[in-house]
């Protein structure tokens, strides 16, 4: 009897500590913890560089892989930025202008041949949507610090189906036939001050 008494003794003192000590690391981590604040980014200002990385493209012929290069550079002009895209070994080059607006969450986007797409902006983040030759695309491109990342998905207008009914809603379904995602690093020692 008294082996077990002392053994239950133990095992209550035992547990005990383990209760004290984990309710001890407990506590640390109750600790408020210090967060930096941070001011908030200017777009495109504080996103002005050269960005490198690959672009994945995914369709039905199966996926590919092809470098990619993003230049937002200043010009002369306050709310006029630089904006090239470069695919392939051969770097092909897209040069456009990007126009900052009297709306500050709507920029343009100008392919220098009387083709401007608008685009939203929100949290960093660019956002156009638009049709051309029959085929809808949707174009994303979110800002960091030391990277970019680049998204378009692109659907066949003539693949759309429709489904629902008038008590429900009726619902036009675009399938996506092609989808391109690259993140893109900032080149440090090939920053565009601005």
């Amino acid at each position: 009897m008294k082996n077990i008494l002392g053994t239950l003794f133990c095992l209550a003192i035992a547990t005990m500590t383990v209760s004290c000590s984990y309710f001890d690391q407990s506590e640390k981590v109750k600790e408020p913890i210090s967060q930096e604040t941070q001011a908030p980014k200017k777009f495109p200002e504080d996103f002005l560089g050269i960005y490198k990385g690959d672009l994945n493209i995914t369709s039905s012929n199966g996926n590919q892989q092809i470098p990619m290069e993003f230049h937002m550079e200043a010009t002369d002009t306050t709310d006029n930025f630089k904006y090239t895209i470069y695919y392939g070994e051969e770097r092909s080059p897209r040069a456009y202008n990007l126009k900052r607006t009297h709306d500050p969450n709507l920029f343009l986007i100008d392919e220098n041949n009387g083709i401007i797409l608008e685009s939203a902006y929100s949290n960093n983040t660019l956002y156009s949507t638009y049709e051309v030759a029959e085929n809808l695309l949707n174009s994303t491109e979110i800002f960091y610090d030391d990277r970019m990342e680049f998204m378009i998905a692109l659907s066949r207008i003539m693949d759309t189906s429709m489904t629902g009914n008038e008590e429900s809603a009726i619902v036009k379904n675009y399938p996506l036939s092609v989808m391109q995602r690259a993140t893109l690093y900032k080149q440090i020692d090939k920053i565009i001050s601005h």
